[in-house]
This record gives C-alpha cells, sequence and structure tokens, in this order.
C-alpha cells in the first residue's frame, strides 16, 4: 500500500446504515441489495487517491458510557483490537456460526492517541478506553473490505455522546472536521431508522388482518422518516442542515423510528464533520418496516 499522505482536498465523509449480523447471511432480496450498497461504498473509498491516513469511525454500538455522564468522549486506543459479537439477538440456536465472524483489519493506537489529543485541545472532555470493535463497524466493514480487497487502512474508533442532546452530537463532528484535511476519512455507522418497538407491535398483532395494518402504519413511518433525513442531509450549507436535522426531533414519527438515539446520533456526527460539504443520499432506497438502510456521502 502507498504511505498516506496528506490530500489536496477534504476527504468525503460517509453515513452508512450498518444493519444486523443478519446483514451477513440473509438472503432476501432486500438484504442482498443493501449488501451491494455497501459493497459499492467499499470500492468507492478503497478507490480514493492518495489512500487516507486512517478511517476515524463513529458507531450506533459505541456511545460513550453513561458512568462519565454527558459531554464525554471515549477514543479506543486499544493495541490488537478484538471483534465483539455483541448482538441484540441471542443466535445459538438459530445461527451459532455468526460468534466465529472475524474481520481482520489494523488498529493504531498511536493514531488514536493523536484523535484523543485532537479532541482535548478542541475543548472536548475525551477519555482512552480499551475495548474492540462493534458490530456496527465490523458487519458492514466485512462486506465493504472482505480478505480479497481489504481495507488497507488502520482503523480509530471514536464514541458519541451519552444522552439526548442532539446538538452535541453536531459539535463533536464540527471537531474533528478538521481531520478530513490531515488524511482521516470519517465513516459514521448508524440507522436512519431504528425501531426494535415497532418491529415488535407487528409480531405482537392479534391476528393476520391486524399484522398486515401493523405492518402498514410502522412502514409509513418508516418511509416518512427516512424521506425527512433524505431532505435535510441534502440540504446546502451546513447551517441551514443543522438547522434541518435538529429539527427532525419535533417530528411526530421521530420517537417512533428512533425510541433510543443511539442508531440516528451517528449521522448528526457526519453532518457535523461534512461542514458545507454536500450531502448525498447512495445507491438504491431500502426501507422496511421499523428499519432504514440508508446511506449518505459528504463531499
Amino acid at each position: 500500500m502507498p504511505s498516506a499522505v496528506a490530500p489536496d482536498r477534504p476527504l468525503p465523509v460517509y453515513f452508512i446504515g450498518h444493519a444486523g449480523v443478519g446483514l451477513l447471511f440473509n438472503e432476501s432480496l432486500q438484504n442482498r441489495i443493501v449488501q451491494d450498497n455497501l459493497r459499492a461504498i467499499g470500492e468507492e473509498i478503497r478507490g480514493i487517491s492518495p489512500r487516507p491516513k486512517a478511517i476515524l469511525t463513529f458507531s450506533g454500538h459505541f456511545e460513550a458510557g453513561e458512568i462519565h455522564g454527558p459531554g464525554v468522549i471515549e477514543v479506543n486506543v486499544k493495541k490488537g483490537t478484538y471483534i465483539m459479537h455483541d448482538f441484540v439477538n441471542d443466535f445459538h440456536d438459530s445461527a451459532p456460526f455468526v460468534y466465529e465472524y472475524d474481520w481482520p483489519h489494523e488498529d493504531a493506537p498511536g493514531l488514536a492517541s493523536e484523535v484523543w489529543r485532537h479532541l482535548t485541545k478542541a475543548g472536548i472532555k475525551a477519555k482512552r478506553v480499551e475495548r474492540g470493535v462493534d458490530h456496527g463497524v465490523w458487519v458492514p466493514f466485512k462486506l465493504m473490505f472482505p480478505p480479497e480487497h481489504p481495507l488497507g487502512v488502520p482503523i480509530v474508533q471514536v464514541s458519541t455522546f451519552f444522552g439526548y442532546d442532539l446538538e452535541s452530537q453536531i459539535r463533536l463532528g464540527e471537531a474533528v472536521a478538521s481531520l478530513r484535511d490531515e488524511g482521516y476519512l470519517i465513516v459514521a455507522s448508524g440507522m436512519a431508522v431504528h425501531s426494535f418497538p415497532s418491529i415488535a407491535s407487528i409480531h405482537d398483532a392479534p391476528s393476520d388482518a391486524a399484522r398486515a395494518a401493523t405492518r402498514e402504519k410502522v412502514l409509513t413511518e418508516s418511509r416518512a422518516f427516512d424521506t425527512a433525513i433524505r431532505a435535510a442531509v441534502s440540504i446546502k450549507g451546513a447551517k441551514e442542515r443543522r438547522k434541518a436535522l435538529l429539527e427532525l426531533e419535533q417530528l411526530p414519527e421521530f420517537r417512533r423510528s428512533h425510541p433510543t438515539i443511539e442508531h440516528f446520533t451517528p449521522l448528526l456526527v457526519a453532518a457535523g464533520a461534512a461542514g458545507d460539504s454536500v450531502g448525498e443520499p447512495l445507491d438504491v432506497d431500502v426501507v422496511e418496516p421499523g428499519m432504514s438502510y440508508l446511506n449518505v456521502r459528504f463531499n
């Protein structure tokens, strides 16, 4: 791999819909579309020249620990990071092979410490921690950067803030924005819609007719919120886009689409890091009841 050098313009920022581990083995048509979307982004990233110094990741499964309270960020400085099989569901009976999944990768504790120092100088309280790579990163990256097409640069993992202060997540993105000029490619991994309670409401409906009606209701909500996000990220100008993204919280579909906030916040970090770069939704749109697999490039 050629040595990474400083780019002649800021590197792009990506937000990807990471899905769960079922992404790697589910054979449905929708799942194959999500896989192909991520593979296309992986090919695009591998084609960036000069090569990035590192991939700076933010994940819906790496939120700063509640013990720190609000306003603190964690930076993973562990050497030899391991793959975390941190799934929501218990697959030991249905798909035990998922606990054997791995994704060969490179970490860079020195670069992670460099990012930690950058954050502290930017006025953000940041703690160095040691942990593995969560499935919000390795599951999509396993598709995007398979063994035959490896990533070839290290990953540096930074958490989002704990809690519901949405503006703080945008400020976090703004704090790392200048790293794009230093060779860091920012990839934020979350979901535009992520609602297990909505999915459960379909399964819990008392009859086939009720399930069909509930499914249509949830799908309508999910599509409405996905559409609103697409419109917000496509707005030109950081100030105007910031306002539109924060106003999403007022929509009736917001809490239904995000009963917990951790899968939405990486999108805010990405938008903050993008500055005035234009947001562009990518590839084929996939929205299911309670889930959206939206991908966005800011460039």
